[in-house]
């Protein structure tokens, strides 16, 4: 389908979706809803209704899970061109929002396919259905590939991880990032993060500035992120937490 109207300029960062022109989907994409919502605010938290599949065109929100105490860990970061799985999951499963909770970091603009429509078109269009599927398959992996990380790497190594994909991603030598929001993204505290960064700064791998870290020493930094825990399986294994 070519994009000629700019209520469908947004599918320019969804080629798969852009290319499909079967009935069932071009009638539901009809009835997508654009939606502006500032940063800081919740988009969807345990217990709410959900709407309809959430598509990201501009902004980054951040998806966690909440424990009853408030401890919190990062799932995942949504950005441009990535659809919600967490939204698709709970259609799939008619029911309301489960476990995760999805908060703005920035000013975000997202396209919203009400229930019904995404309904339609999920029976209707072999390849909206094909799409959203694989989505749901990619999001398994990389959970699991999380549940791997947090149950078997180092503390140590999952920090070292976390700043060298910052560093990867934001093509910058240091990031705006407190200890706090390190903690958040790790599950753990912020005294034991500190800690980590300290000696991460001893080994001259970053250096601390109030609410940044710099890149000092890359190679190290990516050494200490790519090694893994020695023990086998079954054994256990010594971590901070």
């Amino acid at each position: 389908m070519r994009i000629i109207n700019d209520r469908y300029e947004w599918l320019n960062f969804y080629p798969e979706l852009r290319e499909l022109n079967d009935t069932a989907w071009v009638a539901a994409l009809a009835k997508a809803e654009f939606l502006s919502v500032p940063a800081g605010s919740v988009l969807f938290k345990p217990g709410q209704p959900c709407r309809g599949l959430l598509f990201m065109v501009h902004g980054n929100v951040r998806v966690s899970l909440v424990s009853g105490s408030g401890r919190e860990i990062s799932l995942s970061r949504l950005q441009q061109g990535e659809l919600c799985v967490f939204t698709l999951a709970t259609l799939l499963r008619s029911a309301d929002y489960a476990v995760a909770e999805a908060v703005a970091e920035t000013d975000v603009s997202v396209v919203c396919l009400p229930t019904e429509y995404f309904r339609k078109a999920f029976s209707g269009s072999p390849g909206f259905q094909e799409y959203v599927l694989g989505k749901l398959a990619t999001h398994l992996h990389d959970t699991l590939m999380l549940f791997r990380e947090v149950a078997f790497d180092r503390l140590d190594m999952r920090l070292a991880s976390l700043l060298f994909r910052r560093f990867q991603s934001s093509r910058v030598v240091d990031v705006s990032i407190t200890h706090q929001q390190v903690a958040l993204e790790l599950g753990t505290t912020r005294e034991v993060v500190s800690r980590m960064l300290k000696e991460l700064e001893r080994n001259n791998c970053v250096r601390l500035m109030r609410g940044r870290i710099q890149l000092v020493n890359v190679e190290q930094l990516e050494q200490i992120a790519r090694r893994r825990t020695a023990a086998a399986p079954g054994q256990k294994v010594s971590r901070f937490r």
